[in-house]
């Protein structure tokens, strides 16, 4: 039910927001798109997506988890497509990336991975974003105080997250010993798994955050040559803030593949700027035709010949 649920919401929101405002000017926008800034939005969402698996596979091998950097990329890709169909978007996509990883390490290790590399991720997006309004936007007062409190929010969690990892023995103590539960027990050995973060030298975090900054970088500049395709007057690192208003929204698991959050918080963020709702929708549309759709295609391609080939096997 919940999964019909969120298809209903998704198709209910997009059809009432073309409704709402006229559909016609969203057509005519989408139709005078430049379709070589599309071809080359669609290429830097794929080296993002190189990118990211780059960071995954830096992280995996600090588990002792040797995985091929192009079987990484695929199954990427294959998330980027599951989270298409499958209702949460990223959760979606975390949970394929989990499932097909595990089948070549134990799930207690691939769990702590995973989980870092969307923490990392997501601050990361975070940071981008604070610097770019804080940049974009210095006259408006209280930006600052937001930015502010939101770098100061970031610290204690990361500072809250390390500690905890310093705190296994205590974690374990508290768990029943030998009378504990399945859940309990993937529990501790995840617990496990994050402890070896804990211990990264500052050369390895400097590369893996670094890594993690190209590739949204990577993303920023596909949401902005999108943006000038369609003919929008904005500069790169008012972009850089609305990509990150525009990721943080779809994160919220109510939709399919974002459709709806997303349009609705590009209106948002594009008619104080001086931008009709037309273009805002227009916007979106693209954004996930190209930062999702296109290469979402391309990973189910991609699932679709290794299946094939792993029943040619069988």
């Amino acid at each position: 039910m919940k999964t019909v649920a969120r298809y209903i919401f998704s198709v209910s929101v997009f059809t009432a927001i073309l409704y709402l405002f006229d559909s016609n000017d969203v057509l005519i926008t989408l139709a005078d798109t430049d379709i070589l800034n599309i071809i080359i939005a669609v290429l830097f969402s794929l080296a993002a997506q190189i990118l990211i698996s780059v960071r995954l596979h830096q992280l995996l091998r600090l588990q002792s988890i040797v995985l091929g950097l192009r079987k990484l990329v695929q199954i990427g890709l294959s998330a980027v497509f599951y989270g298409l169909i499958l209702p949460g978007g990223n959760v979606a996509a975390f949970a394929v990336r989990l499932m097909q990883l595990s089948r070549v390490a134990s799930i207690g290790s691939v769990a702590s991975a995973l989980l870092t590399d969307r923490l990392i991720a997501t601050v990361t997006l975070i940071f981008i974003g604070a610097a770019a309004i804080t940049i974009d936007q210095v006259v408006v007062r209280w930006i600052g105080f937001f930015v502010t409190g939101l770098m100061i929010i970031t610290a204690v969690l990361l500072f809250r997250f390390r500690s905890s990892l310093l705190n296994v023995e205590r974690f374990k103590g508290v768990s029943g010993g030998d009378d504990i539960g399945k859940l309990r027990r993937l529990s501790i050995r995840i617990h496990d798994s994050l402890a070896i973060y804990s211990t990264v030298d500052n050369r390895q975090g400097l590369a893996i955050l670094s890594v993690s900054l190209l590739a949204h970088i990577c993303g920023c500049i596909a949401y902005y040559v999108i943006a000038i395709g369609i003919g929008l007057d904005v500069s790169f690192v008012t972009v850089c803030w609305i990509r990150t208003g525009l990721i943080l929204a779809v994160m919220i698991p109510v939709s399919v593949a974002g459709l709806g959050l997303r349009e609705i918080s590009a209106i948002g963020l594009f008619l104080p700027l001086g931008f009709s709702e037309a273009q805002a929708i227009s916007y979106s549309v693209l954004i996930l035709l190209g930062t999702a759709v296109i290469p979402g295609i391309l990973g189910g391609l991609l699932e679709l010949s290794i299946q094939k080939s792993v029943s040619k096997d069988a």
